[in-house]
């Protein structure tokens, strides 16, 4: 795996050298949520992390809400699914998260986007209570798994004498992705190996993920992080960042260690914060990776002041992103002042993910808590 995951190594000792951080007992999922169900949730206005940051939605939105409709119709195979995978409205998602693409990126990065959402979706949920799919057998889900990473290298020519693998039918739209991606993106300007190995890590957080799930235990703060960085998939978005501002930056500005900052906390932030939208949803669905029940079952902190602690992490993890980005511009000094204009198209793409993921999360129907929101921008929420 390539270097920009070493940064997560520290995130997990900046955690595990905070007092009160162990796990210290077996807690299940649902004697967590138990004690969490019949309480209210304030998540304070968020707004003010994300204020300096480039915001906006992308004019191509409703032409790409058409071009994924189609899409789902192609590559969701089970109806149900369909209905869902629409809800979750992914044009909006990724005209929020990159409103200066042009359309030929947008579109790309659309493609994507499904994708790793109908996988995510594959192995996570179950369709039918009581049915065998992916989501209840493991064993089935590492075959699927291992059928996709072969399928994603072998599309994207990592791994060419295996481009004749056939694709899982709930993974054959990334076929869609990379053909359009290796049409019209220029030579050199995103690394094709680090893309290959950054979908593949995600795919195979999912196992990790799955294990803690079908246990019905909680994951420790550290397992929890050792997988959620690869499910959350934001490191596979920015290694496509180069591509969706349309700039070809040398590889010392794009693979830097100011970048893998960037990268790790750009995960970060949207991780911290769908945790906190979403815990609604998934006491409802029992799903058991979540950073709130797995505080309040390894800590003796209250609810309150569990999420007092996590938006205390964003607020610094915002601090450490513009930090990286400072130091990322002095480097640049040395460029001509063309390369020095690329590079601010190319933080934009970062900044931009951030505040387009908080403003879909209070907006998407996936987590339904939009009608929670207070005058002041902060959300009381019954759990």
């Amino acid at each position: 795996m390539d270097s920009c995951l070493a940064p997560v190594t520290g995130f997990w000792r900046r955690w595990w050298t905070k007092p009160g951080r162990l796990f210290r007992r077996t807690t299940t999922t649902r004697s967590v949520f138990d004690q969490l169900r019949g309480k209210t949730l304030l998540i304070p206005d968020l707004k003010p992390i994300y204020s300096r940051w480039e915001s906006g939605l992308n004019p191509g939105y409703e032409r790409l809400s058409n071009l994924i409709d189609e899409a789902i119709d192609d590559y969701v195979v089970d109806e149900k699914q369909r209905l869902k995978t629409r809800a979750i409205n992914l044009a909006w998602f990724v005209s929020a998260t990159y409103p200066n693409a042009g359309w030929e990126q947008l579109k790309t990065m659309g493609l994507l986007a499904l994708m790793l959402f109908v996988f995510d979706d594959a192995i996570d949920k179950e369709i039918e209570p009581g049915k065998v799919d992916f989501a209840s057998d493991f064993e089935a889900a590492s075959v699927f798994r291992e059928e996709c990473i072969s399928y994603a290298r072998a599309q994207l020519g990592v791994s060419p004498d295996t481009k004749s693998v056939p694709p899982p039918p709930e993974f054959a739209g990334f076929g869609a992705f990379t053909e359009l991606l290796l049409a019209t993106c220029p030579p050199g300007q995103i690394d094709m190996t680090k893309l290959a190995d950054r979908v593949q890590h995600f795919i195979e957080a999912h196992a990790t993920e799955q294990k803690h799930r079908l246990s019905g235990r909680l994951a420790s703060v550290q397992e929890y992080w050792k997988f959620r960085h690869g499910v959350g998939a934001v490191y596979v978005f920015c290694a496509v960042h180069p591509y969706m501002a349309n700039v070809s930056l040398p590889d010392e500005l794009v693979w830097s260690p100011e970048v893998e900052i960037m990268s790790l906390e750009t995960s970060t932030q949207p991780i911290i914060c769908n945790d906190l939208y979403s815990l609604k949803k998934e006491i409802d669905e029992e799903t058991p990776a979540n950073l709130i029940p797995i505080m309040l079952a390894s800590t003796d902190m209250s609810l309150e002041e569990i999420i007092a602690d996590l938006v205390g992490q964003m607020d610094a993890s915002a601090k450490r992103f513009d930090d990286a980005v400072n130091a990322l511009r002095v480097k640049a000094q040395k460029y001509d002042q063309a390369t020095q204009e690329n590079l601010e198209h190319f933080i934009k793409t970062f900044e931009s993910f951030q505040t387009g993921c908080f403003r879909f999360y209070m907006k998407s129907r996936r987590f339904g808590i939009k009608q929670y929101e207070q005058a002041d921008g902060s959300f009381l929420i019954p759990l």
